[in-house]
């Protein structure tokens, strides 16, 4: 893929702050639109390549709007079950790729209840500040890495044993916070149930551990009190979420049952993710592509709690996908999930957040800073 130098940015605009120095590899919002048009012409290691780029926060997006990890997974295939089918109605015109991508997410999740998944984001976020530092990693490497039930989820220097006994002791805690102290379970594979429940065991384990839920009433009690609690994970308060590490291949495998071909399968990654980078005091971004020819820029941006982004006037539509934590544009408070459209000629004169947050946002890098 084609990686380009950016174009020089006018002073006072979001671009002069973005390139406020020289800027080289930063990849062709034009080489994105060049793998649609493969795919539409039934490429499939084109569309691979798109979804390298873009599962993740597609991903993340549906979590937070269907906060469940199976079902969000699901979803994330159809997604891209639906870019296949349609990459030939892309329109360049109408926004770039991932602004594209974003919004067939959204609505793919649109029917979820942003009243429970509110409710539930603010237990999850209260609960989570009673786990010391090694149990929340634990936790969120069981659940979020790119891992199946096949691999195990201890480090070369972790023994396993320990990784189940921090889980268990995290996942306690959770439930005591939530839903009050869980009962008691004098069971010896208590740690294993609650691996169980995160998906977190190796696949050699896993048959047991189904056994041992099937005979034990202490355990199979556990399991029911657990499930509800890992059912919330999709309010976890990180910037982007992994799913299960096999969707490249069931991808694959979608996509030759809809053409009645043998599955290609996913080449080993070609596309580096770029480093956050902060571009201003509590204002980190990810550049994921710049398109020079309309001055549109597709980013991650990350801002600290009770951070700020500048007050900007419109030069094109802004579209803003937030990922993580809540957002003040204004008047209007945005949670995790929500979606913000600014038109071209408006402007934005408060954007903070109390929280933190991250969002996928696409916009001129000619808005006017003020």
């Amino acid at each position: 893929m084609e990686r380009t130098e950016t174009a020089a940015a006018a002073p006072g605009t979001l671009g002069s702050v973005l390139y406020a120095r020289p800027r080289k590899g930063l990849e062709n919002e034009g080489d994105w639109a060049a793998l649609v048009r493969a795919v539409a012409k039934g490429d499939q290691a084109a569309l691979h390549a798109l979804f390298e780029r873009t599962y993740r926060l597609v991903f993340t997006l549906i979590m937070r709007l269907r906060p469940d990890r199976e079902t969000a997974e699901a979803l994330t295939l159809d997604v891209f079950v639906d870019l296949w089918r349609r990459a030939q109605t892309y329109d360049p015109a109408q926004g770039t790729v991932l602004a594209w991508v974003m919004n067939l997410a959204r609505a793919r999740a649109i029917a979820a209840e942003s009243g429970q998944w509110r409710q539930s984001n603010e237990l999850l976020r209260g609960a989570l500040a009673e786990l010391r530092p090694e149990e929340r990693y634990e936790i969120e490497a069981a659940y979020f890495a790119a891992l199946t039930r096949a691999e195990a989820v201890a480090p070369p220097d972790q023994p396993l044993g320990r990784v189940k006994t921090l889980i268990r002791s995290g996942m306690h805690k959770l439930c005591e916070v939530i839903v009050g102290k869980p009962e008691s379970n004098p069971c010896a594979h208590s740690a294993l149930t609650c691996a169980y429940a995160l998906w977190a065991l190796p696949s050699s384990e896993v048959a047991a551990a189904e056994a041992h839920l099937a005979s034990c009433a202490l355990c199979e009690r556990e399991l029911e009190i657990l499930l509800p609690i890992v059912a919330m994970f999709g309010a976890w308060p990180a910037d982007v979420l992994r799913p299960n590490g096999s969707l490249p291949s069931r991808l694959a495998q979608r996509i030759a049952t809809l053409t009645r071909r043998s599955p290609v399968m996913p080449a080993a990654p070609q596309w580096s993710e770029p480093a956050w980078e902060e571009v201003a005091p509590g204002i980190s971004c990810k550049l994921l592509a710049a398109d020079n020819d309309r001055h549109l820029v597709s980013m991650l941006v990350r801002l600290v709690p009770g951070g700020s982004y500048p007050a900007h006037s419109h030069a094109a539509v802004e579209e803003l996908h937030l990922l993580n934590g809540e957002l003040w544009i204004d008047e209007r408070k945005l949670f995790a999930g929500d979606y913000n459209r600014g038109e071209p000629g408006t402007g934005d004169q408060r954007v903070w957040s109390e929280t933190g947050c991250a969002c996928v946002l696409v916009t001129s890098v000619m808005d006017v800073l003020r």
